[in-house]
């Protein structure tokens, strides 16, 4: 796993962390769906059954093998708790993909890249403690507010009861959301990155619409317009800020790859997994 891909996920470790929202959100629907099969003849649902069997139980991570604490980076330690908030759910999320692919899961593996995305979060925090970035609750209930919104959710207190009940307290929530705040004002000041020149917009809207073009997604000749099936390539001007934006946070994740590599070389990290 990429430093990249590893800062990705520690920016997203609150939002992550909440495995149930989705399903949360969509409960409401469930009493719709048992009436609506209830009242479905009960011939046409043995049929269903028969033909589609029903999926195996999405299955639970072994925590009871993992050491307290799970490591020790730069002398604070990595406690159990810390780490099990995060691995839950990267399982989670890992489970079903292995369901859904039919490969098995390497759980052993999992831990270990859950580990490595832990580790550069205590990095990166450290680092930003150094710098003496603190953030302002004005900042952390902006982020809040940012991510019920992002969840769907109509307020914090909403949002904060659903952490409850994924077994995050607010006192933790406020901690993980300026944690986040304070790690992405570091990255942006160890690793500025300019506005993108109108040419390489440009040359990368080209490169779409060349990509696009060649997985079929080209005009078709007779009418002028997408080919079926296939979505209109929007132009450039509405997509210019999207692209910027795209551009902006690729180079800037490449230059936190090197920022994460050094503050690893220059650290003192044991696993005890």
């Amino acid at each position: 796993m990429s430093a990249t891909t590893r800062l990705a996920a520690v920016s997203l470790s609150v939002t992550l962390s909440l495995v149930g929202l989705s399903a949360c959100g969509g409960s409401d629907d469930s009493g719709d769906t048992d009436a609506a099969s209830s009242s479905s003849p009960a011939g046409s649902d043995d049929a269903a059954s028969s033909s589609a069997p029903a999926p195996d139980a999405m299955p639970e991570p072994d925590l009871e093998q993992i050491p307290d604490p799970v490591a020790t980076v730069n002398g604070q330690d990595v406690t159990k708790e810390e780490f099990v908030t995060y691995y839950e759910s990267q399982f989670a999320a890992a489970a079903g993909q292995a369901q859904m692919s039919g490969e098995e899961l390497d759980e052993e593996q999992l831990q270990e890249d859950t580990l490595e995305v832990v580790v550069d979060s205590v990095l990166l925090r450290q680092a930003a403690e150094e710098e003496g970035l603190e953030p302002s609750d004005e900042e952390v209930d902006t982020l809040l507010e940012e991510l019920a919104t992002g969840n769907g959710l109509e307020s914090v207190d909403q949002f904060l009861e659903v952490l409850e009940q994924q077994g995050m307290d607010e006192e933790t929530a406020r901690r993980e959301a300026a944690n986040q705040i304070a790690i992405q004002a570091y990255v942006e000041q160890e690793a500025p990155v300019e506005e993108p020149s109108e040419e390489e917009l440009r040359a990368y809207y080209d490169e779409l619409v060349a990509q696009q073009e060649g997985a079929g997604g080209g005009e078709d000749e007779a009418s002028g317009t997408a080919a079926p099936g296939q979505p209109e390539i929007p132009e450039f001007d509405q997509v210019r800020d999207q692209i910027s934006q795209q551009l902006q946070s690729e180079e800037q994740a490449a230059a936190t790859d090197e920022l994460v590599a050094g503050l690893r070389e220059d650290a003192e990290i044991t696993s005890n997994l």
